[in-house]
C-alpha cells in the first residue's frame, strides 16, 4: 500500500477501563498548521491571561487530531449529592461504582475538556513527541 507508515495511533487506556481508547491521526505526519493552536493573549511573563482560553485553544488542536474515541465524561464523576457526615464509605463506594457513566459523544473541544487528565496528558505527550522526537 502506498503512503506513509502508521498514519494513525491508537491510544489504549486499560488502567482507566478495558474498553477506553482514543484513535488519533499520527501527529508526526501532520503539517504544522494542523498542530498549531490559535493565539491567546499573554501577560508580561509570557503566561496566558485567560488559562481557560489557552486550554480551549489546545483542545481545538486535539479535536483536529482525534479520529474516534471510546471515552466517558469525567465531569460526571463529580458527586453532585450531599453526603451525610456518618455515611459508610464502603457502601457509598459500592453505590457510586454501580452508577452508569455516560460516554462522550461528538469530538468537540467542549467534550475534550470533559476527558480525564490521564487521556489529555497522553494526547499532549503524543504531540510533544513531534516537537522533541527522542
Amino acid at each position: 500500500m502506498a503512503g506513509y507508515t502508521s498514519p494513525y495511533v491508537l491510544l489504549p487506556f486499560p488502567d482507566l477501563g478495558e474498553d477506553v481508547s482514543v484513535l488519533i491521526r499520527n501527529p508526526q505526519l501532520l503539517p504544522p498548521n494542523e498542530l498549531t493552536p490559535e493565539d491567546v493573549t499573554l501577560d508580561e511573563r509570557g503566561q496566558p491571561v485567560d488559562p481557560q482560553a489557552a486550554n480551549m485553544a489546545m483542545y481545538k488542536v486535539f479535536a483536529r487530531l482525534i479520529v474516534a474515541w471510546k471515552a466517558y465524561d469525567a465531569s460526571e464523576l463529580i458527586t453532585p449529592v450531599e453526603i451525610a457526615e456518618d455515611a459508610d464509605p464502603a457502601a457509598l463506594f459500592d453505590s457510586l461504582e454501580a452508577a452508569e457513566q455516560p460516554r462522550l459523544g461528538a469530538i468537540t473541544p467542549e467534550n475534550i475538556a470533559r476527558l480525564p487528565m490521564r487521556i489529555i496528558n497522553r494526547i499532549g505527550a503524543e504531540l510533544g513527541s513531534v516537537a522533541d522526537p527522542k
